[in-house]
């Protein structure tokens, strides 16, 4: 998993997809999707597990990353991912094939990463497959309860998304500031949420929403990834 798709694999699923709606979690709680919490804690947690998942590919590909561009994808996935099984509840289906055979898949590649973050690994390089999976599901089932037949792939897909872009509103996604992600037409994307203003360059380069390598490696290693 390359560094752009470990900060954009929550966005391309497909477009519009993810997350209408965005607040401000509570004291300690990252991300609050509907009725889960998603704490600080969790979120750390599994931004370090991903980094050293990823270590063996980042080190083959000289990257270096802030720790906190780790986190925003972390987040971005987890977000995805408990949205989908939620929507999925909403509805009472369970994840298909497709899904099981992505994490099958991930799963084989994970055998070679340490065995403490394999599963996290896969929970969340999957995350993509899941939303998928719920959304074609879902998107038949709406377009059966409107009595449309023989709907397109195309038709069905744009139904399950558009019940996934109205589920936030209805059920609540809010996402602590510090993760600097927030709603753009309906994509959850990396943006300057911060209430300070940037003045010295090492401070405006540490805000900047496209990880820079450069700016990585003058990190201490607490703060970095690769």
């Amino acid at each position: 998993m390359s560094k752009t798709r470990l900060m954009t694999a929550a966005t391309t699923l497909v477009a519009g997809l993810l997350l209408t709606g965005c607040g401000s979690a509570s004291p300690g709680v990252a991300v609050k999707i509907g009725d889960e919490e998603l704490s600080v804690r969790d979120v750390d947690t599994a931004a370090r597990e991903m980094c050293t998942a990823l270590g063996d590919q980042f080190e083959a590909q000289s990257t270096v990353l802030p720790m906190s561009f780790v986190r925003q994808g972390t987040v971005q996935l987890l977000t995805l991912r408990a949205q989908a099984l939620q929507v999925a509840d909403d509805y009472g289906l369970e994840p298909g094939s497709a899904y099981h055979n992505d994490v099958a898949q991930r799963r084989r590649t994970a055998a070679s990463m340490p065995a403490d973050v394999q599963d996290t690994y896969v929970e969340l390089t999957s995350a993509n497959a899941l939303a998928s999976d719920i959304v074609d599901q879902v998107g038949k089932i709406v377009l059966d309860e409107r009595g449309v037949t023989d709907a397109t792939t195309e038709q069905v897909t744009q139904a399950g998304i558009d019940v996934f872009n109205q589920w936030p509103d209805a059920n609540g996604v809010d996402i602590d500031p510090r993760y600097g992600l927030e709603s753009v037409d309906g994509v959850l994307t990396p943006i300057d949420t911060n209430t300070s203003v940037a003045v010295g360059k090492t401070a405006k380069d540490g805000l900047k929403t496209e990880p820079d390598a450069a700016f990585a490696k003058t990190l201490p290693l607490t703060h970095r990834c690769g």
